[in-house]
């Protein structure tokens, strides 16, 4: 692995565990075993080196949203939910640096990412627009559908510590793999929208 490569994988660990305005540069440069210098030649500050992580990411998950191309509203919406759920079991930090930017309200994300983003819910509206006109879907703020898949794909990726803690003092497992979590997503949403 190239020290470029090798401080962006380094550096999404931190933004997963701290959060962007948590981590520290000094700390990214020892772990790495470089200088902060070394790391200022290959980005030109905390907030290129923070894109850099993101945007791989970002734009993975926009071309697995769009890459099926469906007239059924109902695969699309499957389809969209299970998109989130493999690029966060692929990339588990993605989430929790996603949590921490909710929290934070976006404001360390740069222009060019809220544009990507920005495309994912459009698809979003597009498949539930296009189910509406179907007659298949009845829906009053779309945005809570987005809340209900994101949020909870979300929480699974970063409570894992949490549910082992807590599943020693129930009677059940509480680590179900965030496919299994996508499935159940799918069929409740479809439920609560579907014109019936």
């Amino acid at each position: 692995m190239n020290k470029k490569a090798e401080i962006i994988k380094i550096a999404c660990k931190e933004f997963a565990k701290y959060g962007y305005k948590g981590v520290s540069l000094d700390k990214i440069a020892k772990q790495a075993e470089i200088s902060k210098a070394a790391i200022y030649y290959h980005f030109e500050n905390k907030s290129e080196l923070f894109q850099e992580v993101l945007m791989p990411k970002v734009n993975e998950l926009i071309n697995e949203i769009y890459s099926l191309n469906s007239s059924n509203p109902v695969e699309e919406l499957e389809h969209y939910i299970h998109s989130y759920a493999k690029i966060f079991k692929k990339y588990p930090n993605f989430a929790a640096i996603l949590a921490h930017e909710f929290v934070d309200g976006g404001r360390d994300l740069s222009d060019e990412i809220i544009k990507n983003l920005s495309k994912v819910f459009k698809k979003l509206l597009s498949i539930l627009r296009e189910g509406q006109k179907k007659g298949l879907f009845e829906i009053d703020n779309p945005f809570s559908v987005q809340l209900m898949i994101v949020s909870s794909l979300i929480m699974h990726q970063t409570t894992k510590e949490l549910r082992q803690r807590v599943s020693k003092y129930i009677d059940i497992e509480l680590n179900p793999d965030i496919k299994d979590i996508a499935f159940a997503i799918s069929k409740k949403i479809l439920k609560a929208i579907s014109k019936e």
